[in-house]
């Protein structure tokens, strides 16, 4: 008898009406409308189990939010990649050797022309398209390569808290990661993490803090956040446990929170200017020592300026420890796609198999280690 778990890809989506959730798996794009039983239901899959005698579980397996080691069929946006790259390249194999194929063929006929009009018309990926084409087959292969397995250990009740978190917001470059990259984040985070540890989190939409709070009782945690209604959640739901602080970090980090964290993490925005305050108020806060640690969420690829995040580390004494690369994971929502898609193709790349390539449901972001050389 087969066993079943969750999928490492599972969250939650609100519907138009009010109080309407579903569960979906991110990979698939496949959902099945929640009740206020089905976490109840769910709960036991953390670890492998057969499947109970339930038409809703049979409909939540079928939506692809329980998995197992049997064989299945790919999400569709692989099996259309497929179909595209072999067309395109004329060759055939596995899909790994296919993007293969099709990457060489690709730069070699393919590439996109740099921006010819008014540079203040055009953002550094059309000045330098070249950056899209490269995000186009990491990415993709990224997916191809890391999330095609399923994993286990899913943490339902870290899943349940995100489905309740505010909206994301644009204008605070709100990029919500996965309930799954949050747990795994805390993984990294508490092997660097000492009994009575002083974390702070710097910006916390991917609610880092309470997945560091429900996880262990042996850390202090403080947030520092600048949206009002996130800054709201994150005090109702991580109670006395959690400190959380309404600021703007573009003015520093209070005198308090200087020199007083063992641990500091963050996800920062890809802007030149707003990656540098935060590697700034990060440094800052560091106790000075060789075990102090910055964990930092970010793409260099997709910065506004990639150079730039090297010399920053370097300046603000930050070394990199160890990278783990495409640790985190965001929803590859439809208006980036579409923003891709319509530079690569009024630069000159072909439709096919440039929309395949941009088919992936992901964005992806590695996660440094860095400490502090002072």
């Amino acid at each position: 008898m087969a066993n079943y778990w969750l999928t490492q890809h599972l969250d939650t989506r609100y519907g138009n009406q009010s109080g309407e959730v579903a569960l979906c798996n991110l990979a698939y794009g496949t959902r099945v409308l929640a009740d206020e039983e089905s976490f109840k239901r769910l709960a036991p899959y953390k670890t492998p189990r057969p499947l109970g005698d339930d038409p809703w579980l049979e409909r939540a397996l079928d939506a692809n939010l329980l998995v197992s080691e049997q064989p299945h069929d790919p999400p569709n946006c692989v099996a259309r990649l497929v179909a595209a790259l072999q067309s395109y390249s004329g060759a055939q194999g596995s899909p790994l050797e296919l993007l293969d194929a099709a990457e060489q063929r690709y730069r070699q006929q393919s590439m996109p022309r740099p921006f010819a009009g008014p540079l203040e018309k055009a953002g550094p990926l059309l000045r330098r398209p070249e950056r899209l084409v490269d995000f186009a087959f990491d990415h993709t292969r990224a997916f191809l390569t890391h999330d095609q397995q399923p994993e286990q250990g899913l943490d339902l009740d870290l899943v349940e808290i995100f489905s309740h978190r505010p909206a994301m917001k644009l204008r605070y470059e709100q990029q919500y990661c996965t309930p799954h990259t949050t747990q795994r984040r805390v993984a990294k985070m508490r092997e660097a993490l000492k009994p009575g540890a002083r974390v702070l989190v710097l910006g916390d939409d991917d609610l880092v803090s309470l997945a560091l709070v429900q996880a262990s009782s042996d850390y202090q945690v403080d947030v520092l956040e600048l949206d009002p209604d996130l800054v709201a959640f994150l005090k109702e739901k991580g109670g006395e446990r959690l400190t959380v602080l309404e600021h703007n970090l573009r003015h520093g980090v209070p005198d308090s929170m200087r020199a007083a964290y063992d641990l500091v993490t963050t996800d920062p925005p890809y802007a030149a200017n707003g990656m540098r305050f935060f590697l700034q108020c990060a440094a800052d806060s560091l106790k000075p020592g060789p075990d102090s640690r910055l964990f930092l969420s970010t793409f260099p690829g997709l910065i506004e300026n990639p150079e730039k995040l090297w010399t920053d580390l370097q300046e603000l004494g930050l070394h990199i420890e160890r990278r783990h690369d495409h640790f985190s994971r965001y929803i590859y929502n439809n208006g980036y796609r579409v923003e891709h898609l319509a530079a690569l193709r009024g630069l000159g790349s072909p439709l096919h198999p440039t929309q395949e390539l941009l088919g992936f449901p992901f964005l992806y972001a590695h996660f440094f280690e860095c400490s502090l050389q002072r």
